[in-house]
């Protein structure tokens, strides 16, 4: 088999279902209750945060263990890159002259991206894993189950990025090309983790965390402090709860 080909569909399928997700922003109006708005806000941190935890954190120890590194200090390393490149990041976007708007916009397609990038990769690497073993039928099924998983996880991540950016005043068709181009990174890297499979296993924990950094960066930073902004803070933390939920249990469900 064609591990490169079939990282290639794989993650194809992925960023479809982020398109997916994004496309919710054209089924909801325009105008909706500011309780409704500050509660997309938190369904997007707990989203990221569940995701944090069960796909880049918990997997990026593992792959840190099977290499032999010393887990927890990779992990820390990885995950304080992610928070200055994000501190970074807020520090020059807080010196240019422009709405708050573009600000938000910004970190929270970038921590997504960051966080779709070692997604792809893991896809790539899993291909990658069974094209070597073609005689191992275990392999491919366990990389198409995971396949699977990030695209079914990968909706609910689209609706978190192309919702809050349209409730923000965004245009729509401007918040779903947002929301889709967020998992573009997927086939990129997942083909180049395929094609070079030996050279970049040893970096996924380092990857891993930092896109965890830099997610958990944003969602303390931008997101909540909006959810709870508005009149019902409880709609934000009920938000949060349900996007943590929703997250976890599809990680969980489909790990």
């Amino acid at each position: 088999m064609n591990g490169v080909l079939w990282t290639f569909l794989g993650t194809l399928l992925t960023f479809s279902m982020t398109s997916l997700g994004a496309a919710g922003v054209f089924f909801v109006r325009k105008e909706i209750e500011n309780a409704l708005q500050c509660g997309f806000l938190g369904f997007a941190g707990g989203v990221m945060v569940a995701a944090s935890v069960w796909s880049l954190l918990l997997p990026g120890i593992e792959f840190a263990e099977e290499n032999g590194q010393t887990s927890w200090l990779v992990i820390t390393g990885g995950f304080l890159l992610g928070v200055l490149l994000l501190l970074l990041a807020d520090y020059i976007l807080g010196t240019w002259e422009h709405m708050s708007l573009e600000k938000g916009t910004a970190m929270l397609v970038t921590a997504i991206t960051a966080h779709n990038i070692p997604e792809g990769m893991a896809i790539g690497l899993a291909f990658a894993l069974a094209a070597q073993n073609p005689g191992d039928a275990a392999l491919f099924s366990g990389a198409a189950a995971l396949t699977v998983g990030i695209a079914i996880q990968n909706f609910p991540e689209g609706t978190a990025v192309a919702l809050p950016l349209a409730q923000s005043g965004m245009g729509r068709k401007k918040a779903f090309l947002y929301g889709s181009m967020s998992a573009m990174v997927e086939p990129v890297f997942g083909v180049l983790a395929a094609a070079l499979a030996g050279a970049v296993r040893p970096a996924m924990p380092w990857f891993l965390s930092f896109a965890a950094g830099a997610m958990i960066y944003v969602v303390v930073q931008e997101l909540i402090p909006e959810a709870r902004a508005c009149e019902d803070e409880k709609a934000g933390t009920l938000g949060f709860v349900v996007g943590f939920l929703v997250m976890m249990i599809l990680d969980v469900a489909l790990g």
